[in-house]
């Protein structure tokens, strides 16, 4: 143990100590969006469909309840739009202490919701207008202008790497700090791209075979790139590790089952994490996003917790954990509220 350097087993104990033993869920707690994302990760696929939304708020509260004496102690709030149903929300956070709100930013949540929120960025100019149906950035960083319940999360794509930096810059004037996903294609849209389909006026409005939001590795090693100017520029706005950006940009982060296509070693389904519909019916899917194509997944909640679950292999060599230990505390400072 000695040779992977008492800083590191000395930081790693911490983080065990600090953080304790976590259980997260996935809940979908809507199923209405204000907004029509290019690929939209829950609309552009089939997952949501025959889960009807007409649970009680009563029966949501005593089924929060419910995944609280099962051991759940951080939920994942998302669906379509979580900001549209507070009061679910409110249900969860009177059960369960730790949580984190997939948001579009557009409806501001009341103070007394005090999970933490991700707000979801696609472009800062007309791109980021054209990928999601709407101009809504502006308001959606004033609406948490200095909140720290809220981080920035900016998708990047093949159609919007030029916009890191100046989401860097409105992240930082708006005093919150940024992190990056990248965009993970459904299958339906990657099959309307092979099939070269015509657009429509909801979720697949501006892609084709030639222009779309799937990233080449050359995208990636631009976007890296990008990445990095904005780290050294926006030192204490930017929280992001470029170890963690090698490992989820490389050719097959993921082990796929040649016969299912699914990601044998996805951490969302390694570390057992249910998945509950909009009816509260348990997913029997491979995770909590599953009309995403695994082999390109690079989703950050998921790509996150992959990338985490591998610590006993992070043990072979002192900078592999010493890059986990760093994973793991950004994760912390980004979806917990740490005092």
């Amino acid at each position: 143990m000695k040779n992977l350097g008492s800083d590191n087993l000395k930081r790693l104990r911490q983080l065990h100590s600090e953080l304790g033993t976590l259980n997260a869920a996935n809940y979908d707690i809507a199923s209405k969006c204000n907004l029509r994302c290019e690929g939209c990760l829950f609309f552009e696929g089939d997952e949501y469909h025959g889960h009807s939304d007409s649970r009680s708020e009563l029966e949501w509260d005593k089924f929060f309840e419910s995944e609280a004496r099962r051991g759940v102690n951080l939920a994942y709030l998302a669906g379509a739009e979580p900001s549209l149903v507070p009061e679910r929300i409110r249900s969860a956070q009177r059960h369960i202490s730790n949580g984190i709100i997939f948001t579009n930013g557009i409806i501001r949540l009341p103070d007394d919701i005090n999970y933490r929120i991700h707000i979801s960025s696609w472009g800062t100019d007309e791109t980021g207008m054209a990928l999601r149906a709407g101009n809504i950035l502006s308001k959606a960083l004033n609406n948490y202008k200095n909140d720290p319940r809220a981080v920035c999360i900016f998708t990047i794509s093949a159609l919007n790497i030029d916009n890191i930096i100046p989401m860097a810059q409105m992240a930082e004037s708006h005093g919150l700090p940024l992190t990056f996903s990248y965009f993970s294609p459904t299958t339906r849209y990657i099959e309307k791209i092979q099939r070269n389909e015509g657009n429509d006026k909801s979720y697949f409005r501006i892609s084709n075979a030639e222009k779309n939001l799937v990233m080449s590795e050359e995208d990636f090693s631009h976007a890296r790139g990008e990445i990095q100017k904005a780290i050294n520029r926006f030192p204490n706005t930017i929280r992001y590790s470029l170890a963690y950006d090698s490992w989820v940009t490389s050719k097959n982060p993921y082990n796929i089952d040649p016969i299912t296509g699914i990601a044998n070693d996805c951490g969302v389904r390694l570390t057992k994490q249910l998945h509950f519909h909009i009816d509260h019916e348990k997913s029997d899917g491979k995770c909590c996003s599953s009309n995403i194509d695994c082999r390109q997944c690079r989703a950050y909640a998921m790509g996150l917790t992959t990338y985490l679950s591998k610590l006993r292999e992070k043990f072979r060599n002192p900078e592999d954990l010493s890059d986990w230990i760093e994973v793991r505390e950004m994760w912390a400072g980004l979806f917990l509220n740490r005092k």
